[in-house]
């Protein structure tokens, strides 16, 4: 009995104690999920530190790469003409008046631009049509009608540009040359019709924006003056035109790289 008890006393003091040297003597083995993961997590932080100190550092190309290249485009736009008129009928001069011709307009128009750093500069040339025309009469001593209309136009622009963000809208404006087929016809006993070329000089204001890719769309405001129109100078019927155009436009190009 005494020999069981020993026996019994002996087995629960070295079982521990085996257990104890057991893993002191291999610590890895036993641990090694602990080591593990603590080695992946220091791999993944240390790796994931660097790949994004590098993709910050990285130099993306920005979307204002829209804004350079060739580019194309159609627009169109609503526009408004002034014309300060001084008639005359049987070469007596019967008054000046100011006359608007409204109307439609639409346009094809092409260029290349280039981008420096957000600066821009941009060259434009266009063709379009319009439909503006305006009617004025005159009822006194004499009776008067007269008419103003516009037709085909062409022209050559300088764009300098700012983008205040990587990411757009481009603000430029425009300087240039425009001509213009306009058409005057005085009417009163006889009639007379004449139509001319008329140069004029084009100031305007407009902002760019990226659509999707290289499609971009344009909202612009042009203010253009134009040299004087004689209608039958020298004629017994007649008459001074001078005039001016606003005109509001909406753009749609294709830049192409």
């Amino acid at each position: 009995m005494k020999r069981k008890f020993r026996f019994s006393v002996f087995s629960l003091a070295v079982v521990p104690l085996s257990f104890f040297i057991f893993t002191n003597a291999f610590p890895i083995s036993l641990h090694s999920s602990h080591y593990s993961r603590g080695y992946d997590n220091g791999y993944d932080d240390g790796y994931d530190d660097g790949y994004d100190d590098a993709m910050d550092d990285c130099p993306c190309p920005p979307l204002m790469n829209l804004f350079g290249g060739f580019y194309a485009g159609v627009g169109v736009g609503y526009e408004g003409f002034q014309v300060n008129r001084n008639p005359w009928v049987s070469n007596d001069d019967i008054g000046r008046y100011s006359l608007h011709a409204n109307g439609w307009n639409g346009r094809l128009f092409g260029g290349y631009g280039r981008s420096f750093n957000h600066f821009y500069l941009g060259g434009e040339a266009f063709v379009g049509t319009s439909g503006a025309d305006g009617m004025d009469s005159v009822r006194t001593s004499v009776n008067y009608d007269g008419k103003f209309s516009v037709g085909t136009s062409y022209g050559f622009s300088v764009l300098p540009g700012y983008r205040f963000t990587d990411n757009g809208p481009l603000l430029y404006g425009r300087l240039g040359y425009i001509g213009t087929d306009v058409t005057v016809k005085d009417s009163s006993t006889t009639s007379h019709s004449e139509s001319k070329w008329i140069g004029g000089f084009n100031s305007g204001i407009g902002v760019e924006m990226p659509i999707y890719k290289n499609l971009s769309g344009r909202l612009e405001y042009d203010y253009v003056h134009y040299g004087s129109f004689i209608n039958n100078s020298g004629g017994s019927l007649g008459s001074y035109n001078s005039f001016s155009d606003n005109r509001g436009s909406l753009d749609l190009m294709m830049r192409f790289k």
